[in-house]
């Protein structure tokens, strides 16, 4: 079995052990207004990156049906793995957010998207969020504990070098709470750019891709804050981006 067998059957027993543990906590509003949960299906070029990226989202917009379907079905992993290789895959990103996680792959690892692997903090999301949103994070007490175990185990199998929150400032409780020992913590821009160390993961919190700088405002177009994430990510790993990269960009 290779590494990548390993590790995702690895992943995958811990997503039906968690998920089946968690069913009994979602009553019937759960199953009926949640999506289906993001699982990561692992790449080959994520494993073979010179430095392992994870890009860490709020939660989905929309994925794959709701939870209850997801329950009721009797191999519902499968079909999840297969949309997140299809999303991955994708040759053009809409949306700023996957466009951003597109950017990432590029800049740190000469790659396309699945070099990243691409997580959220909160594991389903919600069509009635707030606003226009689809935020999750105050749904239930059972989706946060299921989704912060999911979080951290993903962080300890796949050992990422950095990661990028691209949530904003409003999930800060919620990284805090699945992290809270954390180190070198450095508010670069306020409310803009956090960089700290979970372990000897270096991480930052930006706003996400998608926030819309409004008239007058102190912060500068979002770009900016990725730029200075990769250029820190960079100066933070001499030894690979010193020299030309080598990237094995076969697909998963």
């Amino acid at each position: 079995m290779s590494e990548k067998e390993l590790l995702q059957a690895k992943l995958n027993d811990f997503y039906r052990t968690t998920l089946a543990s968690a069913k009994p906590l979602f009553d019937d509003k759960h199953l009926r207004e949640l999506s289906a949960p993001l699982l990561i299906s692992i790449s080959e070029t994520y494993l073979c990156a010179p430095v392992r990226v994870m890009f860490v989202g709020k939660e989905t917009n929309g994925w794959c049906g709701k939870l209850g379907a997801f329950y009721a079905a009797e191999d519902a992993i499968s079909p999840l793995m297969k949309s997140y290789q299809k999303q991955m895959g994708k040759p053009k990103w809409p949306g700023r957010f996957f466009q951003m996680l597109s950017r990432a792959a590029r800049e740190l690892n000469g790659a396309q998207a699945d070099a990243i692997a691409w997580t959220n903090l909160m594991r389903t999301d919600w069509a009635h969020g707030k606003g226009f949103s689809r935020n999750s994070k105050k749904f239930s007490e059972a989706l946060t504990k299921m989704s912060q175990e999911m979080l951290r185990f993903e962080v300890e199998l796949l050992k990422p070098d950095v990661i990028i929150f691209a949530c904003g400032t409003s999930y800060d409780s919620v990284i805090k709470e699945t992290f809270p020992h954390r180190t070198n913590s450095e508010p670069i821009v306020k409310r803009a750019l956090w960089q700290f160390n979970v372990g000897k993961i270096l991480c930052f919190r930006s706003q996400h891709p998608q926030a819309i700088r409004r008239k007058n405002s102190t912060f500068k177009p979002v770009n900016v804050y990725y730029a200075d994430i990769f250029a820190r990510v960079k100066k933070n790993f001499p030894h690979v981006y010193d020299v030309p990269m080598t990237v094995n960009t076969t697909t998963s």
